[in-house]
């Protein structure tokens, strides 16, 4: 199964660093790809991830928006990550090729955004855990 993982409208160096971090981390995550970076996760924290995934062999593509990402990478599956819309599951449903997108802005993926794919959210928590503990946590079942 190929998991791209997908950081849409960065705005903070560290929350992007830390997702990055996660991704080029986990075996199962093949691309982290970055969508609608700005302000200071465009101008300082992609150029030290870039430097990251280079130092560990790792892919990072850049695109405009999440449609670009779909489009180009073509998954069979896109799941978004949202507190606010998505629905509550355990696990993921597997397919060959998988991709997450995951807000890094506060407050997250818009409702349109989060429509761009099946919203979801980890079942078993009380409520806001924020974009990179959801994500861990959905990840980790896909690894099973």
């Amino acid at each position: 199964m190929k998991v791209y993982l997908v950081a849409h409208a960065p705005s903070s160096v560290q929350r992007l660093e830390d997702f990055a971090k996660l991704a080029f981390n986990l075996d199962l995550v093949d691309v982290l790809v970055v969508t609608k970076p700005s302000g200071v996760a465009a101008q300082v924290g992609l150029p030290e991830i870039s430097k990251m995934a280079y130092k560990l062999d790792k892919k990072l593509v850049v695109l405009p928006d999440i449609d670009d990402a779909v489009e180009l990478l073509k998954p069979d599956k896109v799941y978004t990550v949202s507190h606010d819309y998505g629905r509550r599951v355990r696990e993921l449903e597997k397919a060959d090729s998988v991709m997450i997108v995951v807000g890094l802005s506060d407050p997250g993926l818009t409702k349109t955004e989060a429509q761009k794919g099946e919203a979801i959210y980890p079942d078993g928590t009380s409520g806001d855990i924020g974009p990179i503990a959801a994500v861990s946590i959905l990840l980790s079942g896909l690894g099973k």
